[in-house]
């Protein structure tokens, strides 16, 4: 091969190179588009079917919280985006609580709230035992809706509130209120005593609950009217 031979091949090796890089830039660039762009996708931990309908919601566990005083961590499971026409909600709600785990984390034991998935849980209140500085957790109050009450298909904070009491471990919860119009207030008065203030129809009602096992103190209907 002469040197004029040489030469060209080496032109060629040059452009046939040149060709290639800027033949795969493109490609790499979109690839790397499109895995940055693409939206983090949050695998459900519980694929949950809707009694009465083929509709089906996606569930995962959230952050969980600690119970202070106590060996308990606390993870709400969370509803997905929902699917339209679902009895459990509809595309571009906000997520709802639909149980709770809870983990011994002493010997890393775990149960959940209640037994299914087919409720609402609006608000957990902790109930707890003040001592100096400290403060552990003896129980909670759950706002819970358990069925879809107006109709809509949907199970959300609009239906009828139940409160239930469980103590700080979460097991054998206890509906202390029946489904209400609203649960107004929560309010741990002491160490012993919790007030609850709820209405149902156009009454409202005080009533106090043990902190302790939740059974109830005593209740009064409020003078609302003269």
């Amino acid at each position: 091969m002469n040197k004029f031979d040489r030469i060209l091949w080496r032109i060629n090796g040059v452009l046939f190179l040149a060709l290639l890089i800027f033949g795969l830039v493109p490609v790499v660039w979109n690839l790397s588009t499109l895995s940055v762009n693409r939206p983090a996708q949050r695998n459900p931990t519980i694929v949950n079917e809707s009694k009465g309908t083929r509709q089906k919601e996606q569930l995962h566990l959230g952050a969980p919280s600690r119970l202070n005083g106590t060996s308990f961590l606390r993870t709400p499971l969370q509803s997905e985006a929902t699917l339209s026409g679902s009895s459990f909600g509809r595309r571009g709600e906000r997520e709802h609580t639909r149980n709770f785990l809870f983990l011994d984390y002493s010997d890393l034991s775990t149960w959940w709230l209640f037994e299914a998935f087919d409720r609402a849980i609006v608000k957990a209140h902790d109930l707890r035992l003040k001592d100096g500085n400290n403060e552990r957790v003896i129980g909670t109050i759950f706002e819970v809706a358990t069925a879809d009450t107006n109709g809509d298909l949907r199970i959300t904070e609009d239906d009828h509130l139940a409160a239930f009491f469980t103590a700080a471990d979460g097991k054998k919860p206890i509906e202390i209120i029946p489904p209400s119009d609203r649960i107004l207030s929560v309010d741990q008065v002491n160490n012993t005593q919790v007030l609850i203030v709820y209405q149902r129809g156009p009454a409202v009602t005080a009533a106090l609950f043990s902190t302790q096992d939740g059974s109830k103190i005593k209740e009064s209907p409020l003078p609302l009217n003269k």
